[in-house]
C-alpha cells in the first residue's frame, strides 16, 4: 500500500514536471514571437526610411539638374524634361521594388511569429495531455494494487 501511494505521488510529480516543461516552452515561444514582432516593426521602419531616401535623392538630383540647365539658359529644354521623366520612372521603380521587398519580409516575420505562438500553444497542450495521462496511469496503478 505504501509503495502504491509512493508510485502515485511519483506520477503526480512527473505530471507536474511535464506541465512545467510545457509552460516553459510556451513562454520561450512567446518571447520568440515578441522578438519577431520587434524585427517586423524594425523592417517596416527601415523600408520607410529607404523609401524616403530614394525620394530625397530624386529631389536632390532634380534640383542639381535644374540649376545646371538654368545656368546654361535651357530651362525649357526637352532633354531636361526627358531626363526628369526618366529619373522619376527609375525612382518609382526602385521605390516599388523596395516597398515590395519590405512588405514580403514583414509578412515572413509575421508568419514566423504566428508559427512560434502556435508551437508554444501546441507544446503546452501536449504537456497537459501527457501530464493527464501520467496521472491517470498512476491512479490506475494505485487502485490495482489496493
Amino acid at each position: 500500500m505504501f509503495m502504491a501511494a509512493l508510485g502515485f505521488a511519483g506520477s503526480l510529480l512527473s505530471a507536474s514536471a511535464t506541465l512545467a516543461q510545457g509552460k516553459e516552452i510556451k513562454r520561450q515561444k512567446e518571447m520568440e514571437a515578441a522578438q519577431l514582432e520587434q524585427e517586423r516593426q524594425q523592417r517596416k521602419i527601415q523600408t520607410m526610411e529607404a523609401h524616403n531616401d530614394i525620394l530625397d535623392q530624386l529631389d536632390e538630383a532634380e534640383e542639381v539638374n535644374e540649376a545646371q540647365f538654368a545656368f546654361m539658359n535651357r530651362d525649357d529644354d526637352r532633354s531636361l524634361n526627358a531626363f526628369k521623366k526618366s529619373q522619376k520612372a527609375l525612382a518609382s521603380s526602385d521605390v516599388k521594388r523596395l516597398d515590395f521587398q519590405g512588405l514580403a519580409q514583414m509578412e515572413q516575420l509575421r508568419l514566423r511569429r504566428l508559427s512560434a505562438l502556435r508551437a508554444g500553444d501546441a507544446a503546452l497542450r501536449a504537456s497537459e495531455i501527457s501530464a493527464l495521462s501520467t496521472v491517470v496511469g498512476g491512479a490506475a496503478d494505485f487502485y490495482r494494487s489496493m
